[in-house]
């Protein structure tokens, strides 16, 4: 991406957007090169007109990752895809395509059409019809089909966790979580069910799930124990971490982890990349972190870790060892 602008009048209108748009997408890919970061910042510094795009392209992000805030139960369903329909069409508006293309990059369709979603950074809560409660991670998408004979869960992306619904009589419909990887059922059970690319991790807080897969006999897990299943079958359990739900309390607790696996997590709360130099990488950290406030957390690890936060700008950040003092 060219960083050359003509700064001698004021700019179309229509193509600042457009470029504007490009970079938000680049820089919040995770991907983008330290040479387009400093392009980045040649093209912001070149012109008003680039930093005034800039500037709306922020806001109107923002106000996309509210919009789902709105949905606070299943009985708003059809206005919440009324406004889905119209925030698409509203986003193609704005941009000419752009951001559309952003929004179609940074997640694939089903996760766009979730019934309920979260933004990177953003958790919410729901109680579903049958009483079952549900809470939504960072950046997760779930749909929600109930009928007479099952309770499913599709989980898109990112991670949930499931309170079954306790009555005085139990619902005979099997409540079950599917991923691209295989199925939870729950057997009246507390359970975190986390997606990533490449496979689906299954921890138990209370009583028991039974995972199915394709290509593996069912498999029970019992309350804590976790284990991963992808496309070839499913791991052998071993103890859960006891703070694995900590996220849905508002923390990232880490219990003498290398920084590498803090940041990692770190980073799944905030847009843009987070990483660690390989010569800090496995300095042991223990400690409670908060999800929603990441800048504290790394001001924290700058203050009791002998490392120092470099920002390149705020979505390239990097943790690296502190320079020598004198």
């Amino acid at each position: 991406m060219s960083a050359a602008m003509n700064t001698a009048a004021a700019r179309d209108e229509d193509q600042v957007r457009k470029e504007a748009v490009a970079w938000y997408a680049r820089l919040c890919s995770g991907e983008a090169t330290e040479a387009e970061h400093r392009a980045w910042s040649r093209w912001h510094q070149a012109h008003p007109d680039n930093q005034r795009a800039w500037r709306r392209i922020e806001a109107f992000a923002g106000l996309v990752r509210q919009v789902p805030a709105a949905v606070a139960t299943p009985t708003l369903r059809a206005a919440t895809q009324s406004r889905r329909t119209l925030l698409k069409s509203v986003v193609l508006l704005a941009s000419g395509g752009a951001l559309g293309w952003l929004g179609y990059r940074q997640a694939p369709w089903p996760t766009w059409q979730a019934d309920y979603r979260t933004a990177t950074g953003e958790q919410r809560a729901l109680v579903l019809a049958d009483g079952s409660q549900l809470r939504l991670n960072t950046a997760s998408a779930v749909d929600v089909v109930f009928d007479g004979h099952l309770r499913l869960l599709q989980l898109h992306a990112g991670e949930i966790l499931v309170s079954t619904a306790k009555g005085a009589t139990p619902d005979p419909r099997p409540f079950v979580v599917q991923t691209a990887h295989g199925r939870v059922r729950a057997l009246g059970t507390r359970f975190l069910v986390r997606r990533e690319a490449g496979y689906t991790q299954v921890s138990v807080l209370e009583a028991a799930v039974e995972i199915t897969h394709d290509s593996s006999p069912p498999r029970r897990l019992q309350a804590g124990e976790q284990l991963r299943f992808d496309g070839a079958g499913i791991s052998a359990s071993q103890p859960a971490d006891a703070n694995d739900a900590a996220w849905s309390e508002g923390s990232v607790i880490a219990d003498d982890w290398p920084l590498e696996r803090l940041v990692a997590e770190l980073g799944r709360y905030r847009s843009g990349r987070l990483a660690c130099d390989p010569a800090v990488a496995q300095l042991r950290v223990s400690g409670a972190f908060p999800v929603a406030d990441t800048e504290r957390a790394l001001a924290v690890l700058e203050k009791s870790l002998p490392l120092r936060v470099e920002r390149f700008t705020r979505y390239w950040v990097t943790l690296k060892a502190a320079r020598p003092a004198g």
